[in-house]
């Protein structure tokens, strides 16, 4: 039967084919051996199969608890997955999808990893794009497993699935329960949001040695958590100047360390006199001068901190007179 799979031209025998195969093996997974699923997934992956046919053959299989780490660690599985348009897809694609991240959600190990595949940023796709009910209400199920996941808690907070989530009660939906659900994730994720406090969002980014853009370093972020890095001795202000004389990193998270200097520079009382003592001033002029075109957004940062820093300088000189 393996080889209906790979039949030329003849998807629907190949979809009814791998959709037995699969489900067979998923019931009764002490009749197969990891090289029979291995030799499935590689037939299924290259073979004559469609989009649906596919995710409908790998879903079968990672029901199953037995072969779920073999078949999520098989080469092509995760792409086929993640491929997904979220935008374009049919409405049974994008389920089946789901169903799969869904079902990954139950092994930890593997919904560590899930978080490389910004797995939360397509659920949050999905949500805006989708108004199939039963997408909707699957999406919800996984961010209820997902919460169990401090990693992937960061990102709900990030990602704003909050919003997005409460944006869905103002639909309308032809299941009243679905009202309900989507309130009770709300409720869940806002009281994740509350213990996260967005300092410790920033400390936590900080820890991983590369920034991106986002609210933690917006100036409503700035405005409520300046007097927080004052906290343990300015240690997060140590780890963003150590970040900003580091040779390896990354040009984002240099631009993001220019600009959050200039931030705390211009809004706590003792910006400039810590930034001073920690000696960074003459980094962020190399980087204001580099010649690299890839430092473009760098330059500007480190132009605008060296800005706020000048003007604070000359803002005391003026109070000094």
């Amino acid at each position: 039967m393996i080889s209906l799979l790979s039949k030329s031209g003849d998807t629907y025998s190949a979809d009814k084919v791998a959709w037995i195969l699969s489900a067979v093996m998923s019931h009764v997974p002490h009749s197969f051996s990891e090289a029979d699923v291995k030799n499935f997934l590689a037939s299924l992956l290259g073979g004559a199969c469609s989009e649906l046919g596919q995710l409908e053959a790998i879903t079968n299989l990672l029901k199953c608890d037995e072969f779920r780490t073999l078949v999520w660690s098989q080469q092509g599985v995760s792409d086929r997955i993640f491929r997904v348009q979220t935008k374009t897809a049919p409405a049974p694609v994008l389920y089946k999808c789901v169903f799969a991240i869904w079902t990954l959600s139950f092994d930890a190990d593997i919904t560590k990893s899930l978080k490389q595949l910004q797995v939360i940023k397509k659920i949050r796709d999905i949500l805006t794009y989708s108004r199939v009910e039963k997408v909707i209400r699957l999406c919800l199920t996984v961010l209820k497993n997902f919460l169990s996941s401090k990693g992937l808690c960061e990102d709900i907070v990030e990602e704003g699935i909050l919003e997005v989530v409460q944006q869905l009660e103002f639909e309308k939906w032809r299941d009243p329960e679905l009202y309900d659900d989507i309130k009770d994730m709300a409720a869940q994720i806002s009281s994740e949001v509350n213990e996260m406090s967005n300092f410790e969002r920033y400390e936590s980014e900080l820890k991983t040695g590369s920034l991106s853009w986002g609210f933690i370093h917006s100036s409503k972020f700035w405005a409520e958590n300046v007097m927080k890095f004052e906290s343990n001795d300015f240690r997060a202000l140590k780890m963003l100047a150590q970040l900003l004389q580091s040779p390896s990193t990354n040009t984002t998270t240099l631009a993001v360390a220019c600009h959050d200097l200039g931030e705390f520079v211009t809004l706590h009382p003792l910006g400039k006199k810590k930034v001073a003592q920690l000696q960074v001033k003459d980094q962020v002029m190399q980087l204001m001068s580099s010649n690299d075109p890839a430092f473009r957004e760098v330059r500007r940062e480190a132009l605008l901190c060296c800005q706020k820093i000048m003007l604070n300088k000359w803002q005391d000189m003026e109070v000094a007179k």
